[in-house]
């Protein structure tokens, strides 16, 4: 792209901005950090030689006498860290390249205090006797190759006291967490400074970062501060870091931060690199590009590259990208006036590869349906920009992945011919992945501890945009799946191995953690939005979201706000739900109905005993003389006949129905059973679902055409619905078939996801 044309698209989305009408805005969170990082890369090397510059800020009760780092490139350094030895050296299908290996090395962490700074003159006067002023004063990245009076090459260099810890396994050759005491304690509201010399050697694209022939995706490519917890902080007892090693089944944990990076690529580079946040500055010289982004108010910077890119920009204005009536329907369920829902407008940069270039159309649909699908429900959007990366063939392992305000995706050209222009693969992706700006993105739960937060809650509302957009995630050859029905297929047996709630790296495999973390949480929310009614739910989902945002809940505090929602005590669901290896699964076990024998021997009809017989019927009736007479044997001297009245007394044919439920799983619930007649008749029974069976025995006048547990299908975690009826004198083998076929074209459909990363 001309270097003028650029600088033309970078000026004119920032007036954009500035003409539009202005909309309520979301108040970012206070940072807990403010980094600054300026960073070259080296296409030939694949490595990347930076400088990082932290302010850091104690905001917990006590002191603290040391900080910690994450170094999560080093789970690639070798086949012996923790990720490596967990995943067997493959993620999603791809395997991890066993000669172009990864790292990171801190080479210098030099580190001030604010009295130092001030008395170095690096700080405006008089301001480092006001913590937060000081914490707040002008900061960006140090500038490479040039003196800065920012940089702290005399202070002392806390590399000399670097120790590499293991806290979660005591891995001796893992090397993603890293510890620095310091010379002393940082004080309950103070901060201080450092500046790490650090050299990352990036991979071959694996777990979401890399390189590819030119492309390259910089995801947790720098030294990245852990999380300081409180007392009290998210449960926690004692204060301490919680900063967990990079395990095969888990993502990330961070505080929030304003960022301020600029990065240094050469020249074919040139309006052709995107990342978190807004593009400040681009400039150029003989041989290089620099690009400057901001960005306050996130927790992590991505960043990707690529000469290729064919860069694509479209503005979300929610004046015409959001239908009214779309905004009135969930206004009225969430009980608020239309204007507490308005959003705000994004820039959706779309930096994509010349061979999916037909496909950019679906690429910026999804992405306009989420931003309205998500915020309407839960809160605007609060950034000005979304960046998207569509990764090239070969760089496939950096797709499906989710960074603040930068999101990569995924698709195939064959998505493109007609057969597959339903399978919604870019939909999916493009939707999953920036619902994690939601979740993950601001409600920052742990990832390494309770991974459903952001996967689950975030799969969940994939799933609702896809159901209210598209309809359907998959149409091919006649073939229409939904994404509950998508959900549900995964739940498999039910027997579950694990509980939704735990930390990521001790499920039993990464298929447990896969669908503990995304397709039985999703179920189970839309299973709980059953139980509780739409509006109950969905104003309890947003009560949690915009409660949280920006402070790092769990899952006890997602379960207060579901219990205050509702009068009744639902902890006997969420207890089963989340925290336990339940499946649920009722079943009609057995169903009969057949025409009840004919009466023998004496009954009392209306205060008279009738005795019913083989020919006839006898009726002893009590005269006022106390005497009894056989009613029948009035007329044996008369040789009257009651024959005429035969007819009118002719007994009307009954029918006896049997039907036994039966609770196949160990999660009890309660159920509705209802019993269908051939004289259209519906009977409904309620059953806690506590005892392992109950019988039903009903007596009427009608046959049993069929018996259904949970007719209203609001028991989605049900894992076998096709056991939940029962029809009499019914062929099964259809049923079966259906079942086959879906199978078959799930497994395709798994297999594509896979093939697409």
């Amino acid at each position: 792209m001309n270097r003028s044309i650029r600088g033309i698209m970078i000026f004119a989305t920032a007036l954009i901005f500035t003409v539009l009408p202005a909309r309520a805005q979301v108040q970012l969170p206070d940072p807990v950090y403010q980094a600054g990082i300026d960073a070259a890369f080296d296409p030939e090397t694949a490595q990347i030689e930076g400088v990082e510059r932290l302010r850091w800020r104690n905001t917990s009760s006590v002191p603290v006498d040391e900080l910690q780092f994450h170094l999560y490139l080093n789970a690639f350094a070798s086949n012996h860290s923790t990720f490596m030895t967990e995943s067997g050296g493959q993620l999603r299908g791809i395997e991890m390249s066993d000669e172009k290996w990864g790292w990171i090395e801190i080479e210098s962490m030099h580190l001030a205090y604010p009295e130092d700074l001030a008395a170095a003159g690096l700080l405006p006067d008089g301001i480092a006797s006001t913590p937060t002023d000081a914490f707040n004063a002008p900061f960006g990245p140090t500038v490479r190759g040039e003196p800065s009076a920012a940089q702290l090459q005399g202070a002392p260099d806390l590399k000399v006291l670097e120790e590499i810890i293991q806290p979660d396994d005591g891995n001796p050759y893992d090397r993603t967490v890293a510890r620095y005491p310091l010379p002393r304690p940082i004080q309950p509201g103070e901060w201080v400074e450092v500046e790490i010399a650090f050299t990352s050697q990036m991979p071959e694209i694996f777990a979401r970062t890399g390189v590819s022939g030119n492309f390259v995706l910089g995801g947790q490519w720098f030294p990245k501060i852990g999380v300081f917890e409180d007392s009290g902080d998210r449960g926690r007892v004692e204060p301490g870091w919680n900063t967990h090693q990079f395990h095969a089944s888990s993502e990330f944990f961070a505080d929030f931060g304003d960022w301020d990076v600029r990065l240094t690529l050469p020249l074919e580079y040139e309006g052709k690199i995107g990342a978190t946040g807004q593009i400040i500055e681009e400039t150029t010289d003989s041989t290089n590009v620099t690009i400057r982004f901001q960005q306050p108010g996130v927790h992590d910077f991505a960043w990707t590259a690529d000469p290729d890119f064919i860069v694509l920009e479209e503005l979300f204005d929610p004046d015409t990208d959001v239908p009214a009536e779309q905004t009135r329907q969930i206004a009225e369920i969430l009980g608020v006036p239309d204007e507490e829902l308005r959003l705000q407008p994004v820039m959706i940069r779309l930096m994509l590869q010349p061979a999916n270039r037909s496909q950019a159309r679906r690429y910026f649909d999804a992405a306009k349906a989420a931003i309205r699908g998500y915020g309407l429900r839960l809160g605007a959007y609060p950034y000005p920009t979304l960046t998207m990366v569509d990764p090239p063939r070969g760089g496939q392992g950096a797709g499906g992945m989710e960074y603040p305000t930068f999101i990569t995706l995924g698709t195939h050209p064959i998505l493109n011919l007609p057969p597959f222009k339903k399978v919604r693969m870019p939909e999916i992706v493009t939707v999953h992945e920036f619902g994690h700006n939601f979740f993950q993105g601001m409600i920052a739960s742990n990832e390494f501890e309770e991974a459903w937060i952001d996967e689950g809650m975030n799969s969940y509302y994939e799933m609702i945009v896809m159901e209210e957009f598209y309809g359907t995630m998959i149409e091919f050859l006649g073939l229409r799946m939904t994404s509950i029905e998508n959900n549900r297929l995964q739940q498999g047996s039910g027997r579950y191995t694990d509980p939704i709630v735990q930390p990521a790296w001790k499920y039993i495999s990464n298929g447990s953690y896969g669908l503990n973390s995304y397709s039985r949480p999703t179920v189970t929310l839309r299973h709980l939005e059953n139980l509780l009614g739409p509006e109950t739910f969905h104003r309890a989902m947003r009560r949690f979201f915009q409660t949280w945002r920006f402070r790092h809940p769990t899952t006890a505090d997602f379960e207060q706000i579901m219990q205050e929602a509702t009068e009744e005590d639902i902890s006997w669901f969420l207890d089963q739900a989340f925290h336990s290896e339940k499946g649920l699964d009722y079943r009609v076990r057995t169903a009969k109905s057949k025409k009840a024998k004919d009466r023998k021997g004496w009954f009392w009809e209306d205060g008279v005993q009738v005795l019913y017989g083989k020919d006839h019927d006898h009726r002893r009736e009590d005269h006022e003389d106390g005497h009894e007479e056989d009613a029948a044997g009035e007329n044996e001297d008369t040789g009257d006949s009651d024959n005429e009245d035969d007819d009118e007394d002719e007994e009307e044919t009954m029918y006896r129905t049997e039907v036994v439920i039966e609770r196949r799983g160990e999660f009890k619930h309660p159920v509705t059973i209802e019993l269908v007649f051939d004289d259209d008749e519906r009977i409904r029974h309620q059953w806690d679902g506590q005892d392992k069976w109950i019988k039903i025995l009903e007596t009427r006048p009608a046959k049993l055409l069929w018996a259904e547990v949970d007719p209203d299908h609001l028991m989605v975690l049900d894992v076998h619905p096709l056991n939940n009826s029962f029809h009499l004198e019914s062929d099964s083998t259809p049923a079966k078939k259906i079942l086959v076929n879906l199978s078959f074209w799930f497994q395709n459909f798994f297999d594509l996801m896979s093939i697409l990363g």
